[in-house]
């Protein structure tokens, strides 16, 4: 069995990795979503008659303008839809096989095999079918069919682009999943392992850990040697036991969101969310795994953070500065300005049971000392006037309501003092609202668990001017972006 993936540099195996493990089912549901809502019977052809707009799409549809934006937006940052800024949207001719009966089937097929592709692991322990809504389903034999034998041709490369990016990634994911889930991921740390070996450590049929490596080898993880089965080169030096569980935390989280995923539809036409953050049961136990699994990585987010007070320390002074951390998660951007000037305090702002998580975070820093902890919901406390020097959002604006912005912001805006900056650290997508993918990919999941939303600098600056934050720029950092916004008496760092 030989790798089948072409070459790739060490880092561009690792972005694939991580998309695999964290936007690949995200992709997936968009492009499959589109199906299910019948998205494309309603978009014009380039060129043939006026563009669509979003309003007009949506009503077609029959679903929301903020559901059916999350959908159609991914589309258009892949290609595969076309935006004309101010009119809306059409359908270019190489996307004409979208209309294609044969092809929609197959789109169609691949969703309803998406919540019986989660039983996976179940497959590969028994080596056959599983059951399912009352009959079987050979979920084996569908991986086989998708990723080890010939292929049938597609309408055209788009049309296979699009078919394996809908198709494929999902599946791909699931087999990563599953590889961690059975223990095979790391039972091949130590180096090439016996083909009966690896059976016997994850407790899998021989037959059906075939199919799995296999799937593994065509996504260029693992190389076969004999009948033994190791990781490729690449994996091997993404994948060695220092960086496999970190890698392995991020997975949990994604199948999370499996079931949502699986009725966007739903989700865009009835606003059933069948992973709702707003109630409060739900949002507690993935907001205290969010907080935990951060709390695992805290050491390289830390870094993420200081370069963030670096850039605040380069616009005005943080002696003695109050901070304010609002929406705290792991306290991993409080404790970096912490750790930027002696003198600085920083309040943490988030529920309890989240802040039971942050404490110890704090103590290992040896910041207690000049730390407030607040419980409370960001929506709902009253910040004061002219409190803090400092208001940081990490990836805090996302699991918000939309509708619920405005008075937020104007409730921060009024607790900076003269001088104050309010950083929103996060995605930044562009300003029309094509890209980057990981951040269309981003917004999509947090539509399906409460109607969040990822904002431009347009956006932005539509929800702060009003406040009185009338001066606001966007800043590159590694992993995410930065929003920085005051009133305007705050120099911007040089170039």
């Amino acid at each position: 069995m030989a790798e089948s993936t072409p070459a790739l540099s060490q880092t561009a195996f690792v972005q694939q990795l991580n998309f695999w493990a964290r936007d690949a089912s995200n992709e997936s549901a968009a492009l499959l979503g589109a199906f299910a809502l019948g998205m494309f019977a309603h978009l014009p052809d380039e060129g043939a008659s006026a563009p669509i707009s979003l309003e007009a799409l949506a009503q077609r549809i029959g679903g929301t303008v903020r559901g059916t934006r999350s959908v159609i937006e991914p589309l258009v940052g892949l290609g595969f839809v076309r935006l004309e800024e101010g009119r809306g949207y059409s359908l270019p001719a190489s996307s004409d096989f979208l209309r294609q009966e044969a092809f929609a089937t197959r789109m169609r097929e691949a969703l309803d095999g998406w919540l019986v592709s989660a039983k996976l692991p179940e497959a590969l322990r028994t080596g056959a079918p599983v059951e399912w809504r009352g009959g079987s389903r050979d979920l084996l034999g569908w991986y086989r069919q998708e990723f080890l034998a010939p292929r049938a041709p597609a309408p055209s490369p788009t049309a296979a682009d699009y078919e394996d990016r809908a198709v494929r990634n999902f599946l791909r994911t699931q087999a990563l999943v599953t590889s961690g889930t059975v223990g095979l991921l790391e039972a091949m740390v130590s180096g090439p392992r016996l083909h009966s070996e690896l059976a016997e450590a994850t407790g899998t049929q021989p037959e059906a850990l075939r199919v799995l490596l296999g799937v593994l080898a065509s996504m260029g993880l693992v190389r076969q040697e004999g009948d033994a089965f190791g990781f490729s080169e690449l994996a091997g030096r993404s994948l060695d036991a220092t960086s496999l569980p970190y890698f392995q935390r991020a997975l949990p989280a994604t199948m999370d969101y499996w079931e949502a995923f699986a009725h966007l539809d739903e989700a865009v036409t009835q606003r059933r969310f069948r992973l709702d953050l707003r109630d409060p049961a739900t949002a507690k136990r993935i907001y205290q795994q969010n907080a935990s699994r951060i709390t695992g990585i805290f050491v390289s987010h830390l870094k993420l953070g200081r370069k963030a007070a670096e850039l605040v320390t380069s616009m005005r002074p943080l002696k003695d500065a109050r901070v304010l951390d609002v929406g705290t998660g792991s306290g991993v951007w409080g404790a970096a300005f912490g750790l930027a000037d002696p003198s600085v305090h920083v309040t943490y702002l988030d529920s309890e049971h989240v802040l039971e998580q942050v404490k110890p975070n704090i103590a290992k820093l040896k910041l207690e000392g000049r730390a407030r902890y607040w419980a409370g919901d960001c929506l709902s406390v009253d910040y004061g006037e002219s409190q803090y020097d400092v208001i940081l959002l990490p990836q805090v604006i996302p699991a918000l309501p939309p509708e619920e912005l405005p008075r937020l912001f104007g409730q921060l805006a009024r607790a900076l003092r003269p001088q104050g900056l309010l950083l929103v650290s996060g995605y930044l997508l562009t300003d029309r609202r094509d890209g980057p993918l990981d951040a269309l990919y981003f917004a999509l999941r947090r539509y399906v668990s409460n109607e969040g939303d990822v904002l431009s600098m347009p956006d932005f600056r539509r929800l702060l001017e009003p406040v009185g934050l009338t001066s606001s720029r966007g800043f590159e950092m590694p992993i995410q972006q930065v929003v920085v916004a005051s009133r305007g008496d705050v120099p911007w760092p040089a170039p």
